[in-house]
């Protein structure tokens, strides 16, 4: 038992040391401290959040092609099993009550002449916000964990950036040949949200034809430099041109860890442009809720949105 305590305090140790370290650093106009892909990850995991329920109130502000809304979202959240959002204008009618579970897509619109309930797969919905979106990405969005990121199954490189840790997914050769010859570190020094396939034209299609879909994701993730928390996601998608960036800014203590205060998503390309900026007023974390959602009879069924 002493021999266990002794090792916890020396891990504690080590891991409050390497803060301090950057602390120093950064206030010295010094860089990070370079640290390898897994110990950046493991470092993030311990102050990941801890929740099977969380429940919040939120500031929604959308700009979607053009147009411009503002909402107020009660948002409660089942881990792995459902999201529950009821959406409120600034006059506080609810407007839309909507129920997200792993593979469907229930609302209900109580907008006057609109009125119906809704029911379907999620394509429907990632048409509608020009985001390939499905239920663990909205969970992992709203919950402040990096989206699709998958620390057993992908390889990455490590490098600093400012003040911050970038991870960036590695590639296979054929698709930095589509970048015009450009690796995963020149990516990681690339001052750009943005990227352009540079490749001859009269071979591209020829290589994006036989690519997998997921090779053509390009995945960048940045992490603070102190905390470790994630901070950034970017995502580019060679074959559509879309490009994805999560932002996510402040902390929520609670004893089970963090929660962004605020997050922020933009995407654009192939005819998408969507800034949101999604700002918690309260939260809740592990107290269970209840999910009410009572279709009412007299509203029309539709099958697409």
């Amino acid at each position: 038992m002493i021999i266990k305590i002794a090792n916890i305090l020396v891990v504690s140790s080590i891991i409050l040391l390497a803060g301090c370290s950057n602390a120093k650093r950064i206030s010295e106009g010094k860089p990070l401290r370079p640290r390898d892909p897994h110990h950046i990850l493991k470092q993030s995991a311990k102050g990941e959040l801890n929740w099977d329920w969380i429940g919040f109130k939120m500031n929604a502000d959308i700009k979607s092609n053009g147009a411009a809304e503002d909402f107020t979202l009660n948002v409660r959240m089942a881990r792995d099993s459902a999201i529950w959002i009821s959406l409120n204008p600034a006059l506080g009618v609810e407007l839309a009550r909507i129920l997200l579970k792993p593979d469907s897509v229930h609302l209900i619109s109580k907008v006057p002449l609109n009125k119906f309930v809704y029911e379907g797969d999620y394509s429907q919905l990632q048409d509608l916000l020009g985001v390939p979106f499905d239920f663990y990405s909205f969970q992992e969005l709203l919950s402040g964990s990096p989206l699709g990121l998958d620390p057993i199954n992908e390889k990455f490189i490590s490098k600093v950036d400012g003040d911050k840790y970038v991870l960036i997914e590695r590639f296979p050769r054929k698709v930095k040949k589509l970048l015009g010859g450009m690796d995963e570190r020149e990516l990681a020094d690339l001052n750009s949200d943005s990227l352009s396939i540079l490749m001859n034209n009269r071979r591209v299609d020829r290589v994006l034809s036989r690519t997998n879909s997921e090779d053509l994701l390009i995945k960048r993730y940045w992490f603070d430099g102190l905390t470790f928390s994630p901070s950034i996601d970017l995502f580019n998608d060679l074959k559509s041109g879309l490009t994805i960036r999560v932002e996510r800014y402040g902390d929520e203590e609670h004893d089970e860890g963090l929660l962004p205060e605020k997050t922020v998503l933009t995407a654009y390309g192939e005819g998408v442009d969507l800034w949101a900026v999604f700002e918690i007023r309260r939260s809740r974390i592990n107290r269970e809720y209840d999910l009410p959602f009572d279709r009412p009879a007299d509203y029309e069924r539709r099958s697409k949105l």
